[in-house]
């Protein structure tokens, strides 16, 4: 039941932030047609504008594998005052993300769980 509760707030969601103009045009995350590949076409398409013109072009990576571990403390506050989002939706939010915790399973081994 959880996935089909998470898909509906998500459609509700993206449609909200779009309706409102509240994404910037460089989103890929999470939109329909776009996605990792067209977000990589754009930083090549600069790049090849920027050789073009004999500018210099610096690249910097950053690695998102701990994402998990690096979430936004002051998400709740920017939902609520950068787009809006209050009542019964941040509530929601709120309630989705505390008291949670995780715990990886391979094989017959477990992680301790961390929260």
């Amino acid at each position: 039941m959880s996935k089909v509760v998470e898909r509906a707030v998500t459609i509700r969601l993206n449609e909200y932030l779009a309706d409102n103009d509240l994404l910037t045009s460089y989103q890929s995350a999470y939109r329909k047609q776009h996605s990792t590949e067209t977000a990589m076409l754009r930083v090549w398409s600069h790049i090849l504008t920027a050789a073009g013109t004999r500018q210099v072009t610096l690249l910097g990576l950053l690695d998102l594998s701990a994402a998990f571990d690096c979430v936004d403390h002051d998400l709740l506050q920017r939902l609520e005052f950068s787009f809006g989002l209050d009542g019964v939706v941040l509530e929601w939010i709120r309630s989705f993300l505390t008291g949670r915790s995780q715990q990886i399973a391979y094989g017959c081994r477990s992680s301790t769980i961390r929260t």
